[in-house]
């Protein structure tokens, strides 16, 4: 899928190709792990930090802008917080978001935020139906709901935005 964006994006230069690039892998780590452990661990979100980081400087002293990204990333902080706080996703998903944003920008985070919770809805739907949802306690008052692989709807999301942007 991405060696199809790489191919196809011809108005798309190298530095956004190897952030995309990184925001592929990092999701793809972060969906391992979260299957594993239901968890985002720490040392995925401080690589995607340094990746972003990096990325940032790079562009910085190519002379190119950084606001999209640095909106980016507060984008998807806001957003994910919001759904943080209401109890829909996890702390480690609110950082992902946080460090996709600093990869993608804001135009592509908004959209993976969009396609990431419609890909919720799916990938939940098909947990429970198959039993594969764990009862997790939430919050202060220890509220037990479903957790499931959010991570997962991350990726097919991310597909979906590949897809989306490779047809434009």
């Amino acid at each position: 899928m991405v060696i199809l964006f790489i191919y196809f994006s011809k108005e798309v230069d190298s530095l956004e190709i190897v952030s995309v690039l990184s925001a592929f892998v990092l999701i793809i780590w972060a969906a391992i792990e979260d299957l594993r452990s239901y968890r985002i661990p720490n040392r995925l979100i401080v690589a995607g930090m340094i990746t972003g980081c990096v990325f940032l400087l790079i562009n910085v002293l190519a002379g190119n802008s950084v606001n999209r990204y640095l909106f980016g990333a507060l984008a998807g902080f806001g957003g994910m917080m919001f759904l943080h706080i209401i109890g829909a996703v996890g702390a480690g998903d609110v950082k992902l978001f946080l460090v996709l944003g600093m990869l993608l920008g804001t135009e592509y985070i908004v959209m993976l935020m969009g396609t990431s919770l419609i890909m919720g809805v799916v990938t939940g739907v098909i947990e429970l139906c198959v039993k594969k949802t764990v009862p997790v306690e939430r919050g202060r008052l220890g509220c037990r709901m479903h957790g499931f692989h959010y991570a997962v709807a991350v990726l097919c999301g991310f597909v979906v935005v590949l897809i989306f942007i490779l047809c434009r």
